[in-house]
């Protein structure tokens, strides 16, 4: 069998190969149902917070068949149970999903009261949760755990909070917290400096919201330890945008908006390209890595590593949908709205032009002025040579292309998602009207935001092979449900509780049934913790440094 076949085929084929074919979306539906309840059930079940003084908070992750929670060995080998808030908010939306599909109450129940809980007993004294990259919830002990024994600092990077269910629960005080972030984070109004730290025991108080000062120097100098990472901004801008919505004032939303902003004007004036921080400092990690070769080379001016992804496949996704969240509250809202798909549209097109090398399909690493980064002579330290080699196209990044293209039709977006989609095993997506569309037959993804760009491609044309294709790869992930319900990774013995992949399936499932109203907005939202781990690890995330992070510990 051909592993392409054409458009026309497609559909007669897939009903051939499978008698669980989506041909009928209703049943097609409901045996996804039945695997993304009893996920939730299992979690409802294993994973309460029964320890210490029991509470409605849940684990962070559970083993796969004895069902005992993960427990994080910290210094002297102390062994405590993780709960970290931040890398549950899938859960919470797949909880809250559940129930507005089923009609059964339990599910959302839960959902809630965790989360009324968190707000109430997970807070420090100015007002910040204790969750994020560096932090969580020891639920033996009932006591926040930092990233080292020392050191306790508050830290969301890519984490997207579902805010829509704290206001629910209790309006005042995801008010004062979400406050709180910008308060913490922003360092200078008028610049918008910002910091990728806070510290809980320092107060801070709420912004006045002073004036901007929009022509400035881009990147701004920073103090020293102050880093300004581009993953720090979807937290930032969910915040801001939540809380003007939520609240009905519009003062976040302005910051928000003039945040996006510094960051258009980050780009160089001749590629376009954006580095991946806003600031930068005295003691670049970039310049101990390639000054021998790039004199003039610092992390705010590179188009690599982390500061590439989180840039380019991440910024302009979340940048899209909270414009979405806009688009959705009214034309009031539509200025700001057009101007953040516009900016997130145009990076998305300069990254293609810029970095793209197609006849390798790979985007290769450069500094902002265009200059490809010669990685393999790169100094092993903080970075290696691998941390500038050229990237393969990602989920993320397909992800952003389709919203794209869905909000502009500009033919740029259209023609990456052609390309990307055969670099990335999907086929070949052909025109939008359908013509020269030869999609993947067969596919052995199990890439949960794979099945999101299918929605969009689905709702971009009608075409209900994109469906299909999605149900493949929801095949895939059902195929690995263990017996007890969970979902790890190949190898590993445990499973998050927050497991992104039965949310996946649930917007899905929506799809299919045409009840995709009912559900929480896609987010691209992230989960880990990363700290000093003194047990037996696999692997550390960066070289010199003795933390590691929780998926390569447990997930």
């Amino acid at each position: 069998m051909n592993k392409f076949i054409t458009h026309c085929q497609y559909a007669l084929l897939m009903m051939t190969l499978s008698t669980q074919g989506c041909t009928d979306s209703n049943n097609k539906a409901t045996p996804y149902i039945k695997h993304i309840r009893y996920f939730a059930n299992q979690v409802l079940s294993h994973g309460r917070d029964v320890y210490g003084t029991p509470s409605p908070l849940f684990v962070d992750g559970i083993h796969t068949q004895t069902l005992k929670p993960a427990k994080w060995v910290s210094e002297g080998g102390d062994a405590w149970i993780i709960s970290n808030f931040a890398s549950q908010q899938s859960l919470m939306r797949l909880l809250d999903g559940l129930t507005a599909v089923t009609n059964d109450k339990t599910y959302r129940q839960a959902a809630e009261a965790a989360t009324a809980y968190a707000l109430e007993n997970l807070r420090a004294e100015n007002g910040l949760m204790y969750w994020g990259g560096h932090m969580a919830w020891d639920l033996e002990k009932d006591r926040p755990m930092g990233h080292r024994s020392d050191k306790q600092v508050h830290e969301l990077k890519y984490h997207q909070p579902y805010f829509e269910l704290m206001w629910r629960v209790n309006p005042k005080s995801t008010a004062e917290m979400m406050q709180m972030i910008w308060a913490a984070h922003i360092l200078d109004e008028a610049s918008l400096s910002y910091n990728r730290h806070a510290l809980f025991t320092q107060p801070y108080q709420p912004h006045r919201h002073q004036t901007f000062q929009k022509d400035i120097k881009v990147p701004l100098e920073a103090r020293k330890k102050v880093r300004a990472f581009a993953n720090v901004v979807p937290p930032l801008l969910r915040s801001g945008v939540l809380l003007s919505l939520l609240s009905g004032k519009d003062e976040a939303l302005k910051s928000s908006r003039n945040l996006l902003y510094r960051w258009q004007q980050n780009r160089h004036p001749e590629t376009g390209l954006s580095g991946g921080e806003l600031s930068y400092g005295v003691t670049d990690r970039a310049q101990l890595a390639l000054a021998h070769v790039h004199p003039q080379i610092c992390e705010a001016q590179i188009v690599a590593s982390g500061h590439q992804t989180s840039r380019y496949h991440s910024l302009p996704l979340a940048q899209m949908q909270a414009a979405e969240k806009l688009i959705n509250a009214g034309k009031n809202f539509k200025g700001y709205a057009s101007e953040m798909i516009s900016w997130a549209a145009d990076d998305l097109i300069t990254y293609a032009r810029e970095c793209y090398d197609p006849s390798k399909g790979v985007f290769v690493a450069k500094m902002t002025d265009g200059t490809p980064i010669q990685w393999q002579k790169a100094k092993s330290g903080y970075y290696s040579p691998a941390n500038f080699k050229p990237r393969k196209p990602d989920s993320r990044l397909y992800w952003g292309y389709t919203l794209a293209y869905r909000f502009t039709h500009d033919p740029e977006h259209w023609s990456m998602l052609r390309k990307l989609g055969i670099e990335m095993n999907i086929g070949d997506i052909g025109f939008p009207d359908g013509r020269s569309r030869k999609l993947a037959a067969q596919t052995q993804s199990r890439d949960w935001r794979l099945i999101y760009a299918l929605l969009e491609l689905e709702k971009i044309t009608g075409d209900s092979c994109f469906l299909d294709l999605a149900c493949l790869i929801a095949d895939n992930i059902v195929a690995i449900q263990t017996t007890t319900g969970l979902y790890p990774r190949a190898g590993r013995q445990y499973a998050r509780t927050s497991d992104q992949k039965p949310l996946a399936l649930l917007h899905l499932v929506a799809a299919l049934t045409h009840e995709t109203a009912l559900l929480p907005q896609p987010v691209m939202d992230h989960a880990f913790y990363h700290a000093v781990y003194h047990g037996a690890t696999r692997d550390q995330q960066k070289i010199n440094d003795k933390r590691t992070v929780d998926n390569l510990v447990f997930y």
